[in-house]
């Protein structure tokens, strides 16, 4: 069973601070790179669109789906629990696992990178060492407690949401870029809408973090719900800003072929200047980002401690309420995928990797319906079973068309949940 939430902070997060972990789980580097990709991917702004709203519905539609369980059962792990109580410890041992192996230190270490990447700017150390030294200190934070990793993480999502919106509303001021002559492109097929969903979902990921903290936030029924929702659609209505700003002061064309798309809105907005604040605006996201993920990381790492006795050392907390071990583990994980280039390269899994869970938790949904009606539900999925089953379908057509574009990712996505099943050992009562 789970141990339940670390005593000396159980309620710590209330509603608004839920909402910004939210949208601070979400606004990370992803709408900085993505808006290129997908333009690469579809050459229309109204295509464009189309996939960033898709996105957004899905990711919307799971944190619907996700609050319900996720308000009944506010333990530490969130999906971890949910899982837990539908099918039992191997379906929550395979999906910490993942995280823990994978998942989690990968998107630490990548944002890390990123962020000491925009840093190696001003600061005058290799970028190597920068990436050490933000692993190390958002770890050292996570360990003051989850009050002043919250605060701290509050302030730098405050701060980097409305950067990030001024300018975008700058841009949309520009006159529109002169489109660049271009071929005619080819129609755009179903199954490439699909795949190019995977890095708009990458950009959206975050929104099921505030579930791993369900044990630590005050009055979680009402809670969990309304952050979730709030959260994803404050980010929604910033990216779709974002995204309009991007192909309307570039062009799509241009933005296609951008390696490095937020520099060039950047110079667009105020020549060198503005590419210094686009540095330093993606580097605040970047670290933004890194420090909500181990936060809320580390409780689904703690809470495989619950799942394998070998692993009971990772479910301690300290005197604060901190997964002290699980942390400790993380930023060992995390520095050795920052060291080690291959993997590194496994953050690219991270959508393919967590979106089977994701799914596995809207069945989880429905199975608890069946098998525990009685249980407390101070939330409801609006339209459930239909909204859930939607869900399921959407979430299965986009794996399986990033799977028949990028099948490499996919099996070694499957081969991290294949080696968790293998080292899993039900554990023995008592």
């Amino acid at each position: 069973m789970s141990t339940g939430a670390p005593p000396t902070e159980r309620r710590v997060l209330g509603a608004f601070d839920g909402t910004l972990v939210t949208v601070g789980a979400m606004v990370g580097s992803g709408i900085f790179s993505t808006p290129s990709l997908v333009a690469r991917a579809v050459h229309r702004l109204d295509l464009a669109l189309a996939v960033w709203l898709a996105g957004a519905g899905l990711s919307l539609l799971g944190a619907f789906v996700i609050a319900e369980p996720g308000a009944a059962l506010p333990e530490r792990g969130g999906l971890t629990a949910i899982l837990r109580r539908a099918f039992g410890p191997r379906a929550s041992f395979a999906f910490g696992w993942t995280m823990t192996l994978v998942l989690v230190p990968s998107s630490v270490a990548f944002f890390a990178g990123v962020t000491a990447e925009h840093l190696g700017a001003v600061i005058p150390w290799s970028v190597p060492t920068l990436t050490s030294l933000v692993i190390v200190a958002v770890g050292a934070v996570n360990l003051l407690g989850l009050q002043p990793a919250a605060r701290l993480q509050s302030a730098v999502t405050l701060v980097r949401v409305v950067a990030l919106a001024a300018v975008a509303l700058a841009a949309l001021w520009l006159p529109p870029a002169v489109p660049v002559s271009a071929a005619p492109v080819a129609a755009v097929s179903w199954t490439a809408l699909l795949a190019a969903m995977v890095p708009v979902l990458w950009a959206y990921d975050g929104w099921i973090d505030l579930t791993s903290l369900a044990a630590e936030v005050r009055s979680p029924g009402r809670t969990i719900p309304r952050a979730l929702i709030a959260g994803v659609a404050l980010v929604t209505a910033l990216y779709l800003l974002v995204v309009v700003a991007f192909h309307r002061a570039l062009s799509t064309a241009v933005l296609s072929t951008a390696a490095a798309p937020a520099a060039l809105l950047g110079s667009r907005l105020s020549g060198v200047a503005g590419e210094r604040v686009m540095v330093a605006l993606v580097a605040l996201s970047t670290f933004g980002g890194c420090l909500i993920g181990l936060v809320s990381g580390t409780r689904v790492v703690a809470a495989l401690g619950d799942d394998a006795p070998p692993l009971r050392a990772l479910a301690g907390v300290d005197r604060r309420g901190v997964p002290a071990a699980a942390t400790v583990l993380t930023v060992g994980l995390a520095l050795a995928y920052a060291r080690v280039e291959v993997f590194g390269k496994m953050a690219e899994v991270f959508v393919v990797g967590a979106w089977p869970f994701y799914a596995l938790g809207a069945w989880a949904a429905l199975r608890l319906r069946r098998r525990e009606p009685g249980l407390a539900r101070p939330f409801h999925t609006p339209g459930s079973p239909w909204t859930v089953w939607a869900f399921l379908a959407v979430t299965v057509a986009m794996l399986g068309s990033f799977a028949r574009e990028s099948p490499r990712p996919t099996l070694l996505s499957l081969g991290v949940v294949a080696l968790g099943m293998i080292a899993y050992r039900a554990p023995r009562e008592g």
